[in-house]
């Protein structure tokens, strides 16, 4: 969806959110790459550098993406919901994604004991399977944020809605920045 590859702030907490998703991709997609390099070479710098990138994205990030939903997104959601015919929808989408963030955790704990294990110069390999597997359970996962929880947000999110959202948003993230539409 067009809409949502635009650069954006926490003025735009949907857009924001999306722009998150695309970071996780390209954090994916290192992981991918660093799996692909171990098959071939020992541990070097460059895998190391890699990993740690990776660790910090899924160790601070990721968890404040997560909370961005769950704690401020979901609820307000399913409160702006309510008095519309999308009340059932968001309601399984949401149940939904709970159980896939808590999927998630489970498969990044396994993924950070693989990646937290590399030492310079020794031959280390990451678990070819748990890399897919979560490369495609997130991919899954950000599809159908991308493609029905974000849509579905901004059809019945109001922009006041919205403004505590990003509000919340840049608070988690020690900005405590006022967004007003005004």
């Amino acid at each position: 969806m067009e809409l949502w590859n635009t650069p954006a702030g926490f003025d735009e907490p949907l857009a924001a959110l999306s722009a998150c998703h695309r970071r996780i991709e390209k954090q994916l997609a290192t992981l991918a790459r660093l799996q692909k390099h171990l098959t071939r070479h020992v541990c070097d710098e460059e895998s190391i550098t890699a990993a740690a990138g990776i660790l910090r994205y899924f160790l601070d990030a990721a968890p404040n993406h997560h909370a961005d939903e769950e704690s401020d997104l979901f609820p307000r959601l399913l409160r702006a919901a309510q008095a519309t015919t999308d009340h059932a929808l968001a309601y399984e989408l949401v149940s939904h994604l709970l159980v896939e963030h808590r999927d998630m955790e489970l498969l990044w704990g396994r993924v950070r004991g693989e990646l937290e294990k590399l030492k310079p110069g020794e031959t280390g390999n990451l678990d070819l399977e748990l890399c897919k597997e979560f490369a495609r359970d997130y991919a899954s996962h950000i599809d159908r944020e991308d493609n029905q929880l974000l849509p579905l947000a901004k059809r019945v999110l109001t922009p006041k809605e919205l403004e505590a959202l990003g509000n919340a948003m840049a608070k988690r993230r020690g900005l405590d920045l006022p967004f007003s539409g005004e």
